[in-house]
């Protein structure tokens, strides 16, 4: 500021116009956009490639406090100015280099240049703490994969449930911030087992960028395994555009519990999957409050299914629940969400399922049905060392002859479900399942 005063954006009465405290530079300068420019070459050669651009929006157009008769070129239109230092950045840093902008609520401004958009407020670490990203996802999830992606919150709380007292013990003091909480006092910190399944169903499903920034040394087995079902992001492109957002204020919120929030969440997520691994749905079915639920789902008013029989697998508990026509009766825990993947009813032995990832279509390369042959093959891309499990739908009228994979496997056929599971290869894996009439 001393060496280059005009470099900065100023109030009527001359003062500096901050931005986080921080004063703000001119954009429509030329020097302050060589500047600009130099900087992150200089970061791009240090090796960044993530970038986070906090606070962001176009402060000329949107802080009546910026005195434009002060600015470098008074003429300049304040949005074109600042979509031109976005383009010097964006040119300077290249099209590999990822940015994520803190919008400050002006999303559509950098469409073009960002590749994510954390638009919702800060998430903490308990099951309401991650009420904002639920918050972020069903507000801003139409923008997902089609301008640009959605940062739903900075942050996933996965841990395990803990004290206070637990979590001084075990975590960073700056990851136990009780400001997150603007007044209200922490009772704890982690997430059940059931909320935990219920964050990354939410995240995978919604195809939203992975928030994934919980305190990972201290995970369990079985929390990373809620983490490698449901990584990676797949390319979803979102089909409902309507806001499920809130108008709470936020005060409010922090006051009040779980279940006196009234939210617009939705209770039924439906992924239509149409991959090598088939053509179904992937339907989640959250209950947001603290009493089991018990509903009824019809496949044709809440999934838009046409009518028919169709083959239902449950995801997270990885068992077949049969087969069933027009709907069915689930039950869910508090703050649970079942996942299951509804296949239409096929006249032959069917792919139903895969313990790798949720959506069932994520490292399966190729499924085909000979029926010459009564022979069901594919290709699966596995975990080298990692366990992979399939599970398959056998009709009545067939009975399993044989099965060929080129690792060693262990089957197990109970009723109409077939489990076929081994070690992952470095390569894909071949595998082939002959059947027989009865």
């Amino acid at each position: 500021m001393k060496q280059h005063p005009n470099w900065y954006l100023r109030d009527k009465q001359g003062g500096l116009i901050p931005d986080y405290r921080t004063p703000s530079l001119d954009s429509t300068n030329p020097e302050v956009l060589a500047f600009v420019s130099q900087m992150f070459a200089r970061l791009q050669d240090w090796g960044f490639e993530y970038y986070k651009f906090d606070g962001e929006h176009a402060l000329p157009a949107y802080v009546p406090a910026v005195d434009r008769q002060k600015l470098y070129d008074k003429t300049a239109d304040p949005m074109e100015a600042y979509w031109n230092r976005l383009k010097v950045i964006r040119e300077t840093i290249g099209p590999k280099s990822f940015i994520e902008g803190c919008p400050a609520g002006t999303p559509l401004n950098g469409i073009g240049y960002f590749n994510s958009y954390f638009a919702g407020q800060d998430v903490y670490n308990s099951w309401q703490g991650m009420y904002a990203l639920f918050s972020s996802i069903n507000a801003n999830a139409f923008l997902n994969h089609i301008v640009v992606y959605l940062m739903p919150g900075e942050g996933l709380e996965v841990g395990e449930p803990m004290s206070v007292e637990e979590a001084k013990a075990k975590r960073p003091p700056e990851v136990v911030d009780t400001a997150r909480t603007r007044e209200e006092p922490v009772l704890g910190f982690g997430t059940t087992m059931a909320e935990a399944r219920t964050l990354v169903t939410f995240i995978a499903l919604s195809g939203v960028a992975y928030p994934l920034a919980s305190v990972m040394p201290e995970l369990p087995d079985e929390r990373v395994r809620l983490l490698q079902q449901t990584l990676p992001t797949m390319p979803i492109v979102p089909l409902d555009l309507f806001s499920r957002g809130t108008d709470i204020h936020w005060d409010q919120f922090m006051r009040a519990r779980s279940d006196d929030y009234i939210h617009n969440y939705p209770e039924i997520l439906d992924l239509k999957v149409n991959a090598k691994s088939g053509i179904y749905d992937v339907v989640g079915l959250t209950n947001w409050r603290n009493e089991k639920a018990a509903r009824h789902i019809e496949f044709d008013e809440k999934l838009g299914l046409s009518a028919g029989s169709y083959v239902v697998f449950d995801y997270w508990k990885q068992e077949l629940l049969g087969v069933f026509k027009n709907g069915l009766d689930i039950e869910i825990d508090p703050h649970d969400t079942r996942v299951l993947l509804i296949h239409p009813l096929l006249n032959q032995p069917q792919l139903i399922g895969i313990s790798r990832h949720i959506t069932g279509a994520y490292s399966v390369l190729n499924v085909s049905w000979d029926a010459a042959k009564n022979t069901l093959r594919g290709s699966s891309e596995t975990v080298p060392g990692a366990p992979y499990a399939m599970w398959f739908y056998v009709p009545n009228s067939i009975r399993l002859s044989k099965v060929t994979t080129r690792p060693e496997f262990t089957s197990k056929l109970d009723g109409n479900a077939l489990m076929v599971s081994f070690s992952g290869q470095q390569q894909p894996v071949d595998w082939e399942v002959q059947f027989t009439t009865r």
